[in-house]
Parts: C-alpha cells; structure tokens; sequence
C-alpha cells in the first residue's frame, strides 16, 4: 500500500475542501454585502424621500387652500417600473397621487373670485336698478345690423381684478371680522363685515376711468351705508362659499388624502425599519 499516495490525496482533498468553503464564505459574504447595499440604497433614494414628502400630508393641520406638491409620488406612479416597489405599496401610491391630483385642480381662490363677482352683479343692479348702461349698434360690411346691451364698467371691473391677495385672507380668516358698519346709528347698532370684502368691492365701484372717477345712477333703494358696506354685509358669502359642491368635494378630499397618506407612512416605515434593523444595525 502506497501510503505517500494515500496520504497526499487525502491532503489535497482536503485543501479542496477547505478552499470550496473559504470560497463559499466569500461568495455568501458578497452576496450579503451587496444584498445590504442594495437595501439601503433604496431606504436612502426612494422609502425615505418618499415618506418625507407624503408625511406632511398625514396630518391635518393644512388648509384646501394649500397646493399639493407631491413630485416625487408622480414619479414613483408614472414610472413605476424603475422602482419595484411592493404591490400593496404601489397601488396605494398610484391612489394617493389620484386624489392629489383631483383636488389640486380645484382652485378655491377661483370659485371665491367667482362666487364675489356674481355677488358684485346682483347687488349693483339691485343697488342701481341695472347692470346695463346703455345700447350700443353695430354693423358689418355684409349689412348685418345688430344691438348689445353695454355692461357698466364696475361690473366688467371686479372681473378683470386680481383680487388673489384679499381673497385668500378672506378665505383664511373665516369667522374673523375686520371690519363693522353702522346699521342704527341713533341706538348705536353696529354689525361686522368682512374688511376684505368691503375693499374688494370698493375698488370695483371707485374704478378710474381716463382720469375720473366712474359716476354711477342715482339708487333706486334707501342706503344707510356706502354701497360697498351693503353688498359685505346683506350677501353672505361664506353660505354661498361653503354650499359650492365643488369646496364640499375639495374638503372630502383632503380628508381622503390625509388618511390615505397615513396608510402610506405606516408601510413606509414598516420598509424603512426593517432595512434599518436588518442592514444597518449590524453594521455598528
């Protein structure tokens, strides 16, 4: 019996199967290493900025008066493949960006800016008896002749301001008057009125037209106050403000949205500290 022979296969065996185990160690080494890599990669680049863009929304201390801005969850939603995400996530994600994106396409300063000039028509023409100021004729080259009625100029005013800044204050001090006018001045009663308002409708009624101030008829009703005190203070805005479906939808969506976003954080965060516990913690 060759014992050299014996004994060297035996060795070399053995280096084999050292080397196949040193070799797998590294290999599974590797391979955890690159699993680690790729998990905290995605926590840094896509859970975490994802999570702080939709917390902020979780809450509900905003107002519909604030615009969404939510880039990063239109990404994740419009190129979904180039992020995996798990499908119960996805899907969520896909929601949440659904909704956002219907209610930021009602725009409240809009439908207030509406709903005031609609105010601004009747009441001028309940103040003055009409909204028309006169009749002009017109013809074409083809012998076309036809009359139009002419708008006053106030009332074609307050459509053409940019009264943004006085509504979105308006909008956000609901409840809170800044201003009171006199409805019995013998016995002292006094009534308050939105500031706001009040200015936004004297600016139409005082506009200047070539370098005069626009006159106006003769009221066909008995005014205790200036015209612009009577339109804040016998149209309630809020009523007519808060009764538009379209503000009623706004606020079913944000409510929506806010538990929707509270859906998403909780997943996130479920993400985030697992990898963290898994990966990270190791690691220290």
């Amino acid at each position: 019996m060759d014992w050299d022979s014996i004994w060297g296969e035996v060795i070399a065996g053995i280096i084999l199967l050292v080397v196949g185990s040193v070799g797998g160690w590294f290999a599974g080494l590797f391979k955890g290493k690159k699993e680690s890599s790729s998990a905290i990669e995605r926590k840094n680049n896509i859970y975490q900025p994802l999570l702080n863009e939709v917390v902020r929304y979780s809450k509900f201390e905003w107002t519909i008066l604030e615009k969404i801005k939510a880039d990063f969850l239109g990404e994740i939603t419009n190129a979904s493949y180039k992020y995996g995400l798990p499908e119960e996530l996805q899907n969520k994600c896909n929601y949440l960006y659904e909704i956002v994106s219907t209610y930021n396409s009602i725009d409240p300063i809009r439908i207030a800016d509406n709903i005031i000039v609609d105010i601004f028509t009747k009441a001028y023409g309940e103040i003055y008896g009409s909204i028309i100021d006169g009749i002009s004729y017109h013809s074409d080259k083809y012998g076309n002749e036809w009359e139009e009625e002419e708008i006053v100029e106030p009332v074609q005013i307050i459509k053409q301001i940019n009264n943004s800044k006085e509504i979105d204050s308006l909008l956000r001090n609901e409840g809170i008057f800044s201003d009171e006018i006199c409805i019995d001045c013998e016995n002292g009663l006094f009534e308050p009125i939105y500031g706001q308002l009040k200015r936004i409708y004297s600016s139409a009624l005082h506009v200047i037209i070539n370098g005069k101030r626009y006159e106006h008829s003769k009221p066909v009703i008995d005014l205790k106050m200036l015209p612009e005190e009577y339109m804040a203070y016998q149209y309630d805005f809020f009523e007519i403000y808060n009764a538009d479906e379209r503000i009623k939808q706004k606020y079913e969506l944000r409510e929506e949205i806010i538990y929707t976003s509270q859906s998403v954080v909780e997943k996130l965060k479920e993400r985030i500290g697992k990898i963290v516990r898994v990966y990270e913690v190791e690691q220290v």
